[in-house]
């Protein structure tokens, strides 16, 4: 088979993109913003002037309140996710893995804020999305150096990290010495987590999952200096044309309108390096090499419209960079549903109930009056003031209008609506605003509310098990990214000890399980049940000695257990550990501080570089010096030859003279 032309691979991106979901434009799109406007509280477009114009936030009040729950199951231990071995002998590496990948989230990366972002995203619009990626960065500082001999000229000339700028030569009599001005440039990298709006996302139709997604790309827009800071070629950034994000992407417009209503000033005709072009990460299946088998492949191409794209990157790659949480998932479709495609009908009949109602109460407290024509004094009337006088002609030419009172209907009406609310979100309004007091009162109380949180709690339980899913293919994207980028030791913290983490070691084929908590319900009952054990445990050891069931150890793994529970995760601030006490104290070994160790193996680095920078430059003087006595000895040779020819020139001359006076005097 051919491979794939650089016009018909552009062709191909081009209708990928076109035909996506989330698309300028598309029906996704249109359901996004409608439900970033309902969380916002937005007017709904059918305002009559004069007349109630309040909006209930129903979304926004179902979505707050199961958000607490939600983050509470997942934060609430330090490990998110582990990692299970395969075999006997990646049980170490398993736990360092396990240890590093959630050191990894919660401490390299803000890992409540991607959690908080993803699940109100995927709550208010459908799925949410996150990427993970490996992310360098450079760091440049100038440094000058004064009166360097040869050999520590000759280290700065090798060291990778540096850039000669300006050299001054000064020939002294000990030899040639230099003044260097030098721009020392430090990559690091790390693994970065980024929650991705959703409006940033084009997803195929096709797609069923993220996993069969043949197609998938991340929209952004970039400025032309980051893009040339990206290493991007010059001369296509600098023909990309500007992005008019504004005019197509309303989703972003909405989401931006509600803090900076204005434009954005643009300053890319001031400073041409600002200007804002667009880019788009595909991430596809497309058969390239044409060897009849389609690749995964990075794709990176700069513009819009249909074929007016340039290809500013193509590589093959390994794994998607994407991990995406879905609320309540759909069967065989990739975006599920949210609060607003549950609840947009029944915050549009709670907003109408509400401005009615306060329609209906305003025209109660200002009711209007009948007025018979020319039987009455009109700036009287007009003019309303306590202790006032109407002036009339007949007793009965003012009379008010009766206004019939709803409340009471609006009210009910809108308990109806409150139940229809509870029922498809699972979300009973007693617990968004319910009194620890008043569960303690009486016991029946209690009971009722603890059945009402079970169910309630079942429903949430159930969001959190489909978000574990999104959850895990964070933690397996964060292993795939180490495992082939990190390639140098790093030192790290945890438990109060520094542990080297070496990612060379490991393989990404590790069994990935994610740790979700339980519910306050659940947490309650699980208190309860330690509680009793705790009290079995104490009987058995007073009354038969434990009778080998119950040690100090046992008893304190039930403490340990209640503790954490409660929201206390180190128990030994409060008890010893019997285990701990057992061991024979083992006299510690002074550990040196990792900032100095890692200084001394700078120093000790370098020293091997500069003694093997001296062994070079002796190495190449010697080579040098040898290549001058070979040409100085060739030379003499040269030299020598000549004198000989010479030589032997003279003598045949010399005979042919001798000959030639002998021969005339023979004569």
């Amino acid at each position: 088979m051919a491979k794939l032309s650089k016009s018909k691979l552009l062709s191909l991106i081009s209708q990928e993109i076109t035909n996506s979901l989330g698309f300028y434009s598309s029906d996704l799109a249109k359901q996004r913003e409608n439900a970033l406007k309902y969380y916002l509280g937005e007017p709904l477009g059918n305002e009559v002037k004069g007349r109630s114009a309040v909006v209930s936030q129903d979304i926004l009040e179902v979505i707050e309140s199961m958000l607490p729950s939600l983050m509470r199951m997942f934060t609430q231990s330090d490990k998110m996710v582990n990692f299970e071995p395969q075999q006997a002998e990646d049980v170490k590496y398993a736990e360092q893995i396990t240890d590093y990948c959630n050191f990894i989230f919660n401490r390299d990366n803000n890992g409540f804020e991607i959690l908080h972002s993803m699940f109100k995203t995927a709550l208010l619009q459908k799925n949410g999305f996150c990427k993970v990626y490996w992310k360098t960065s450079k760091e440049q500082k100038k440094e000058n150096y004064e009166h360097l001999d040869e050999t520590q000229y000759q280290s700065l000339l090798i060291d990778e990290e540096v850039e000669i700028i300006e050299v001054e030569e000064l020939e002294e009599d000990q030899g040639m010495f230099y003044n260097c001005e030098v721009r020392r440039v430090k990559e690091y990298g790390r693994c970065q987590i980024d929650p991705v709006p959703p409006e940033e996302i084009l997803v195929s139709p096709r797609a069923k999952t993220l996993k069969d997604c043949n197609f998938i790309a991340h929209r952004v827009a970039k400025t032309v200096s980051e893009l040339l800071d990206m290493g991007f070629n010059k001369k296509d950034v600098e023909s990309l044309p500007s992005a008019d994000e504004e005019v197509y992407n309303t989703e972003a417009t909405v989401r931006r309108s509600y803090d900076s209503p204005t434009m954005d000033i643009n300053i890319s005709n001031i400073d041409p390096s600002q200007r804002v072009v667009q880019i788009t990460e595909c991430y596809m299946k497309a058969d390239v090499d044409g060897d009849g088998i389609a690749e995964l492949r990075k794709i990176i191409v700069g513009g819009s419209g249909y074929n007016n794209y340039t290809i500013l990157e193509n590589e093959e790659i390994n794994k998607l960079p994407f991990a995406m949480c879905v609320a309540i998932p759909m069967p065989f479709r990739f975006f599920g549903l949210s609060m607003y495609d549950l609840l947009a009908d029944v915050q549009n009949m709670s907003t109408v109930i509400m401005r009615q109602t306060l329609d209906n109460m305003y025209l109660q407290n200002n009711a209007r009056t009948i007025v018979v024509d020319g039987q009455a004094n009109l700036d009287d009337l007009l003019t309303p003031r306590s202790g006032g006088i109407v002036r009339v002609k007949s007793p009965n030419a003012v009379t008010p209008l009766q206004t019939p009172n709803i409340l009471n209907d609006g009210l009910a009406m809108l308990q109806k609506i409150d139940q229809l609310k509870e029922k498809r979100s699972g979300v009973p309004n007693q617990l968004m605003g319910l009194n620890p007091d008043t569960i303690n009162k009486s016991h029946t109380t209690a009971q009722s509310v603890n059945q009402m949180m079970n169910s309630s709690t079942q429903r949430i339980e159930l969001i959190a098990r489909s978000f574990a899913d999104g959850v895990k293919n964070i933690f397996e994207c964060v292993l795939a990214v180490i495992c082939e980028h990190q390639d140098q030791e790093r030192i790290v913290k945890l438990r109060g000890e520094f542990i080297p983490m070496n990612p060379r070691q490991w393989t990404s084929h590790y069994d990935c399980t994610t740790q979700v908590g339980l519910g306050t319900g659940n947490q309650d009952q699980r208190l309860e049940v330690l509680q009793k054990v705790l009290n079995v445990q104490e009987k058995m050891i007073q009354q038969q000695g434990g009778m080998g069931m119950v040690t100090p150890q046992t008893i304190y793994n039930t403490i340990e257990a209640y503790l954490q529970n409660s929201g206390y995760r180190d128990a030994t601030q409060f008890f010893n550990d019997p285990s701990m006490q057992q061991q024979p104290q083992q006299p510690k070994e002074e550990k040196q501080d990792p900032a100095l160790q890692l200084a001394a193996q700078d120093i000790e680095m370098r020293k091997q570089k500069a003694m093997a920078d001296v062994d070079f430059n002796n190495r190449k003087l010697e080579a040098d010096n040898q290549f001058k006595m070979q040409k100085l000895n060739l030379d003499e040779q040269k030299l020598a030859t000549q004198v000989v020819k010479e030589q032997n020139v003279s003598g045949l001359e010399k005979e042919k003279l001798a000959s030639k006076i002998l021969q005339q005097g023979m004569n």
